[in-house]
C-alpha cells in the first residue's frame, strides 16, 4: 500500500525505512511525498520510472487503496526516488557521474564571491583526464538544482554532450546523496552555468 505525507520533508533512508519514498516537486514549491512498503511493488515503480522517457507523457497516476493522485507532467519539475537499498542500478550508465548537491556544497566548490579563486574555463586540458565539473541548473518556478559531475576530457566535437543532453527536453536522471535517484524535468529547464565551462563554445556565443 503506498501512504501520503504531507509538507516538504527530506527523503532520508533510515533503518526499517520503506522499500521506496517518492517525493515530486512542482513549480509552484510545493511537494507531496509517498511511500511504498512492498519491494517487489517498489521494483516496478522503478522500472516505470525508468522506462520510456518519463515525462513524455502528459500525467503521472499514484493510487493507492483509497485514492488516487493525477499530476499533470508540465507542473513537476523533479520527482525524487529514495530506495531502501544501496547503490543506484536504476541509473542510466551515462547519468551515473552526476550527484546532487546541496546549494552551500556547491557555493563551496564555487566561490562565487571571489572570482580569482574560479577556475578558468580556456585551460590547457588532455583527453582523456579527469574533469570535474559543477552545475547549476534553474527551473521553472525559481527551482535551482546543483549538480556535481565527474566526467573524461573529451575530444571538441564531443565536448558539447552536457549541453546537448540538457536541452533534449526529456529526462535527466542523476544520483541523490540520500541513496536513490533524482528525475529532472528538462522541459521545465530555463537555463544553467558550467563550472568550469569548456574552452569550445558555439560560434553565436555572447562573450560578457
Amino acid at each position: 500500500m503506498i501512504g501520503i505525507e504531507t509538507g516538504r520533508q527530506p527523503l532520508i533512508r533510515r533503518k526499517g525505512s520503506p522499500a521506496v519514498e517518492i517525493r515530486f516537486e512542482f513549480i509552484d514549491g510545493s511537494d507531496e511525498v509517498f511511500v511504498q512498503t512492498d519491494s517487489e511493488q517498489a521494483e516496478i515503480i522503478e522500472r516505470r520510472a525508468n522506462g520510456a522517457d518519463l515525462f513524455s507523457h502528459a500525467r503521472i497516476v499514484v493510487a493507492d487503496d483509497f485514492s488516487k493522485s493525477v499530476f499533470v507532467r508540465s507542473q513537476i519539475n523533479p520527482i525524487d526516488l529514495a530506495y531502501n537499498t544501496s547503490g543506484f542500478s536504476g541509473i542510466p550508465p551515462d547519468h551515473s557521474d552526476l550527484v546532487e548537491l546541496t546549494e552551500a556544497e556547491f557555493l563551496k566548490h564555487v566561490p562565487l564571491d571571489e572570482p580569482t579563486r574560479l577556475q578558468e574555463r580556456v585551460q590547457r586540458r588532455t583527453v582523456g583526464d579527469l574533469l570535474i565539473s559543477f552545475l547549476h541548473l534553474r527551473m521553472r518556478g525559481g527551482g535551482h538544482v546543483y549538480l556535481m559531475g565527474e566526467n573524461l576530457v573529451e575530444l571538441p566535437a564531443e565536448s558539447q554532450s552536457y549541453m546537448q543532453r540538457l536541452l533534449s527536453k526529456g529526462t535527466l536522471t542523476i544520483r541523490v546523496p540520500e541513496g536513490g535517484q533524482g528525475l529532472l524535468n528538462l522541459s521545465n529547464l530555463i537555463g544553467f552555468t558550467v563550472y568550469p565551462g569548456v574552452p569550445e563554445i558555439p560560434a553565436d556565443s555572447w562573450i560578457a
